[in-house]
């Protein structure tokens, strides 16, 4: 179902109504430096309490981090004695990737994650950008992303992009829910319609998709609007 010009004015119109002066807006920093930590909290940021997240994010860093490409987290992880005990040590986190009893931990997806930007001779932010913003959406690395366990919805790879510094949006529950207060209970929406009502409403209001997923997120999760 395509995007309409009745719902980007809605959007507009509710954004501008409900959301505060969008030249107070914020866009998150992201990890330029690391693409370790973009991994991470990609990988973490699902189903959970983003404090939680924070905290894995904090204690990577603590472990000397901070500035990580996806070869020294492969390193961190099997220092560790693997992911399990990574996610033990390091992380402090053992949260599985889904609900289902035997699900995989997190730690094991995010090591799979590394092995797969190793595998396509991509270490960094950059070279990550260079291989993929092109074409955001039909390229090795969202092919890969898309078979890991538990990732085929591909919104951890649209987040990923977002904490790499690119223009994306992270179409979860929360940028689900904003939509649906915005347009109607009843409006038939999926990941990728999110992202491209997103992307088209931010792109009316002359900000970055990012900053409006960021401002969206925000208000459907109950926060307060700015830092």
């Amino acid at each position: 179902m395509t995007v309409t010009e009745a719902e980007i004015k809605t959007l507009v119109t509710y954004c501008e109504t409900n959301l505060g002066d969008p030249t107070v807006w914020t866009t998150p920093d992201g990890y330029p430096n690391s693409l370790a930590l973009c991994i991470i909290d990609s990988i973490y940021s699902t189903g959970s309490h983003y404090s939680s997240v924070v905290n894995v994010i904090e204690r990577y860093k603590a472990s000397g981090g901070a500035n990580d490409g996806a070869q020294a987290l492969t390193r961190s992880i099997q220092n560790a004695g693997g992911a399990r005990e990574w996610a033990t040590t390091i992380a402090h986190n053992l949260k599985p990737a889904n609900t289902r009893p035997g699900a995989q931990l997190k730690a094991e997806i995010i090591e799979q994650a590394a092995g797969l930007m190793t595998g396509l001779k991509i270490d960094t932010v950059p070279e990550l950008r260079s291989k993929v913003e092109d074409n955001q959406l039909d390229n090795d690395v969202i092919r890969e992303w898309k078979r890991l366990p538990s990732q085929s919805s591909g919104v951890t790879y649209n987040y990923l992009l977002i904490l790499a510094g690119m223009p994306s949006v992270k179409p979860d529950r929360m940028i689900l829910r904003f939509l649906a207060h915005a347009l109607g209970e009843e409006t038939e929406l999926d990941g990728q319609r999110a992202v491209e009502l997103i992307t088209e409403t931010a792109k009316t209001m002359n900000v970055d998709p990012r900053t409006l997923d960021h401002i969206a997120w925000r208000a459907a999760s109950g926060r307060e609007l700015t830092d």
